[in-house]
């Protein structure tokens, strides 16, 4: 999805706001009319206020300033995404053609809501583990999920590997680590 400028998202010291990880991966999905997008640990919903411009968007945070803030993003752009407070997609009912997810890929425990953004356990890849030994029951047949990881997250890449298609569609370069954007799907297709 193309960044649109006249979408207008708030953020809030509380909780993670958009950077170069979140446009990275806004890029790289891709939603068409009719199906249903989820995003995951949605933050500002950035991803899922764009999908919601062109198809049925959900977002999950377990955030609870987080899940407030997306409310507040959608009604003030009027656009309709409804908005769960749980951990990744605890509870939640697939299916779901488009799930995208830009988890906490740094290593470290979380000591606040805010650092849950950024800390994904000690090696860095622990939610993201946790999200791919869920995703299947979430999505569709013949769905798509995007998820970005850094380079140092080698063992969530090769649980995807080892469990979805995968495919590589962007990558970007910082001062401090390499991220990419994959595409999994079932390994059927």
């Amino acid at each position: 999805m193309r960044p649109d400028p006249g979408l207008v998202v708030e953020e809030r010291p509380t909780v993670y706001r958009p950077a170069e990880d979140s446009y990275l991966l806004l890029g790289a999905v891709w939603v068409s009319p009719g199906g249903r997008f989820l995003e995951v640990g949605a933050g500002t919903g950035l991803l899922a206020l764009h999908a919601a411009r062109i198809t049925d968007a959900v977002a999950t945070d377990a955030n609870p300033d987080a899940v407030r803030l997306v409310r507040e993003n959608s009604r003030r752009n009027r656009l309709r995404v409804d908005v769960v407070l749980t951990d990744l997609m605890a509870g939640l009912r697939g299916p779901f053609d488009v799930v995208a997810f830009n988890p906490p890929y740094l290593e470290g425990r979380p000591d606040d809501d805010l650092e849950r953004a950024w800390a994904g356990g000690a090696s860095g890849s622990e939610v993201t583990m946790r999200f791919l030994a869920d995703l299947p029951r979430v999505l569709a047949p013949g769905g798509r999920a995007y998820l970005l990881l850094s380079h140092a997250n080698a063992s969530a890449r090769a649980l995807a590997e080892s469990t979805f298609h995968v495919r590589d569609l962007a990558s970007k370069a910082l001062f401090f680590e390499t991220l990419d954007v994959l595409e999994l799907s079932d390994r059927l297709e």
